[in-house]
C-alpha cells in the first residue's frame, strides 16, 4: 500500500454524497494512465483498504468514473457513500520499460452532517398582488460550519401547496430563496406552505432535508374595505 502511504499526511478535502468532482494530474505526452479509489475505515490505519465499489451492481456503488473514463490524465469522479476514500492514480512511461509513479489524495464523503433548512419557519405580509417573495435559507457543512462559498450556488427543489414541482438557485452572498407562486387575495386571508424537496450543492452533493425545519409558513393577509371618502 505504499500509494496510500503517501498520502497519509495529507488532510482529506470532505466532500458531499452525490458530488462530482475532476481530479487532475500533468498529462505528459505519450504516457498512459490509470485511476482506481480504495476505501479505508481508519485513516491512521490502512491496511484494511480495499478496492471501492463501482461494479454498477446491486445499486450499491461507493463511486462512480464519469463516462467511464479512467485511464487520462483528468477524470470526474461522482462520490457516492459515505466513507474515507483514496483516489489514486498512476502513471506508466511510454515505450516498453514499464516504469510508473503514483500519486494518492484522501477524500471524505460526508453522510448526513451537511443539512439545510429555512431560517425563519413563519412570515407574513399584507396582499398586495405579487406572487413572490424571498427567504433566507441555512446550510451547514456540518453541526458547527456553515456551508462555505466554494459549495455555492445551491440549487434547492420546492412546491407550495399545488405540489408543482419548483426549482430556485441560491447563492452565496444572500441566501435567498426566490419563491414564485404564492396565493394572494385582497379578499380573504391565504396561507402558502413552502417546502423544500431536495437541495444540492455546486458539485451535486446532497443537502438533508431537516424535519420540522423544511416547510416556511407564508400568511397573505387580506385588505381592509375602505368605503369612498365624503366630502361635506
Amino acid at each position: 500500500m505504499v500509494a496510500l502511504a503517501s498520502a497519509k499526511a495529507q488532510s482529506p478535502y470532505v466532500i458531499l454524497p452525490g458530488s462530482t468532482h475532476k481530479l487532475t494530474i500533468t498529462d505528459h505526452v505519450g504516457n498512459t494512465y490509470e485511476w482506481k479509489v480504495y476505501k479505508v475505515n481508519d485513516w491512521a490505519d490502512q491496511k484494511d483498504a480495499l478496492l471501492a465499489d463501482n461494479d454498477g451492481l446491486g445499486g450499491d456503488d461507493d463511486f462512480l468514473f464519469v463516462g467511464g473514463e479512467f485511464e487520462k490524465a483528468e477524470v470526474d469522479i461522482t462520490f457516492l457513500n459515505e466513507g474515507k476514500y483514496y483516489a489514486i492514480v498512476e502513471e506508466f512511461n511510454s515505450g516498453t520499460n514499464f516504469c510508473s509513479s503514483r500519486r494518492a489524495i484522501p477524500v471524505e464523503v460526508f453522510g448526513t452532517e451537511a443539512t439545510i433548512v429555512f431560517k425563519d419557519l413563519t412570515s407574513e405580509d399584507c396582499a398586495d398582488l405579487d406572487p413572490q417573495f424571498a427567504t433566507e435559507l441555512v446550510a451547514m457543512f456540518n453541526s458547527g460550519t456553515e456551508l462555505p462559498e466554494s459549495q455555492y450556488p445551491i440549487t434547492v427543489n420546492y412546491h407550495l401547496d399545488d405540489a408543482v414541482d419548483r426549482t430556485a438557485i441560491v447563492n452565496f452572498a444572500d441566501k435567498m430563496l426566490q419563491v414564485v407562486g404564492v396565493i394572494e387575495d385582497v379578499n380573504s386571508d391565504k396561507i402558502n406552505h413552502i417546502t423544500i424537496t431536495s437541495a444540492t450543492n455546486s458539485y451535486g452533493g446532497t443537502l438533508k432535508i431537516v424535519s420540522g425545519q423544511e416547510i416556511h409558513t407564508r400568511t397573505i393577509n387580506k385588505k381592509p374595505i375602505i368605503s369612498i371618502i365624503n366630502l361635506n
